[in-house]
């Protein structure tokens, strides 16, 4: 391997994995386990800010890239990997046979995602794309509730074969269009039909990690099938990765764009509507998140569809800092869950009185999801619906703001009920001083970057810049 150090932040997840399987193996307390992948965690988290500035390819040339636009989003799912984990201190909602392994697979699943990102080689990517699902897959089965973990596993799992089948299949066809699997060669290509139609096929794949329209059905049940952490995990992590893997794979058509922007206006569209639309008449809250999940996938296709520098900024900045908003939702829903049960919107009733400061968590999830100030959301979308105008598509930033307003309804159904709802017999919550701190750090996050985005926009910036 040259230049080993350009894989460090990988070799962390790595080491973070092994001692994780070692826990398991030797039989540690849950407690045990958990300190020791938090402290790896953060680790990592350093280790992938350290290696922001570094460039190079650590193997064959062309296979896989480390460089700004890479490093970014390494940062990003190493710092949702430390939230997940944090979050699954508690773990009432995974069977307790398999609580020490859920940090092994969350390890194995990002070394994927990190893989993903810098992955400059069709079947380099496709072998990274598995690496990283297939411990979702488990991760979605583990609920303490085997019939709703399993229901939401089966249906995860379906979905993400049927995708990775298209996907593979539209790679066969890149490699026939341009006899290379490496994406300067393709994208240098240019843009034959035969092309075009198999990038189209091997886009299913990636849309369904990010959760959008057609392929999103399995979203809501497997974030309200799956444990906490799987869940907090599966909404941030993996969101990062699909950007990553988006524009790497639309990087491949070169100046022939025109047909995959109509496809993908139209599935932001869809997406958009399909998810704020079915967010209206949900009462389970895990439930909520999953169609609001697919509704924020529509608003980051805005910046993709553009193919250009600023939509592909826009993009990575709205993910980055979509991370910290829906950790806040996700711990709002382990601290308030009992017995592992996932938490009604009715059962957020007073929580402004029940733990104040778990309150404040909960109205700086749902205005950064709604996009209202002083939360990052505003401005990310911004930069995308300015993408989107520079682009010549207005009618198509109308469409979004529509969608954005329908959207506050639910998330200020949430802030009601846990500001102007009675508690009733509901009893007091007292956070761990873990999860404290963890709200206290994603609050911050949200916080700053809504005040002073001027530094994730800069990365983003960089990133792009490589690309387009």
């Amino acid at each position: 391997m040259n230049q080993p150090e350009l894989f460090c932040p990988e070799f962390a997840l790595l080491l973070g994995a092994l001692l994780s399987f070692a826990c398991t193996a030797i039989g540690t307390t849950t407690r045990v386990a958990w300190l020791v992948s938090i402290t790896v965690a953060l680790i990592a988290v350093g280790t992938s800010a350290v290696a922001l500035s570094y460039q190079g390819q650590p193997f064959d040339a062309g296979m896989y890239s480390v460089d700004a636009f890479s490093q970014v989003l390494k940062l990003g799912i190493s710092v949702a990997l430390a939230f997940a984990i944090a979050i699954s201190q508690r773990q009432d909602s995974t069977r307790a046979s398999a609580r020490t392994e859920v940090h092994f697979v969350l390890y194995l699943s990002a070394l994927g995602m990190m893989m993903l990102v810098s992955a400059t080689e069709l079947l380099t990517l496709y072998i990274a794309l598995e690496l990283s699902a297939y411990g979702l897959y488990i991760l979605a089965a583990l609920h303490k509730r085997e019939r709703l973990g399993s229901e939401a596993a089966a249906k995860y799992i379906l979905f993400g074969a049927a995708a990775s089948a298209i996907s593979l299949y539209g790679i066969s066809l890149i490699y026939g269009a341009t006899q290379s699997t490496y994406i300067s060669v393709i994208a240098a290509s240019g843009g034959s039909p035969l092309l075009i139609v198999g990038i189209v096929l091997t886009l299913a794949g990636v849309l369904y990690k990010l959760a959008a329209f057609p392929v999103h059905a399995w979203a809501p049940d497997t974030y309200q099938g799956a444990p906490h952490e799987a869940s907090v995990f599966l909404a941030t992590a993996s969101k990062v990765a699909a950007v990553g893997l988006l524009l790497r794979v639309l990087s491949m058509a070169g100046g022939e764009t025109e047909h995959l922007k109509t496809l993908l206006i139209v599935v932001a569209v869809l997406s958009m509507s399909v998810g704020n639309l079915s967010a209206l008449f949900q009462k389970d809250f895990k439930r909520l998140l999953g169609f609001s999940a697919v509704a924020h996938a529509g608003y980051l296709l805005l910046g993709l569809l553009t193919f250009s520098e600023l939509g592909a900024a826009a993009a990575i900045f709205y993910v980055l800092t979509y991370v910290p908003i829906v950790v806040c939702a996700f711990l709002v829903v382990a601290a308030v869950s009992q017995n592992g049960a996932n938490p009604s919107i009715a059962s957020l009733a007073g929580l402004y009185k029940r733990s104040p400061f778990l309150g404040l968590v909960l109205l700086v999830a749902m205005f950064g999801l709604a996009g209202i100030p002083p939360t990052p959301g505003l401005a990310g979308k911004w930069f995308l619906f300015s993408a989107v105008i520079e682009d010549g598509h207005l009618w198509l930033v109308l469409v979004a703001a529509i969608n954005a307003t329908i959207s506050l309804y639910y998330y200020l159904l949430v802030v009601k009920s846990a500001y102007l709802s009675p508690p009733g017999d509901a009893p007091a919550i007292t956070l761990s001083p873990t999860y404290s701190v963890t709200a206290f750090v994603a609050v911050v996050l949200v916080m700053f970057s809504g005040f002073y985005p001027a530094p994730v926009w800069s990365m983003a910036k960089a990133a792009a810049s490589l690309l387009f």
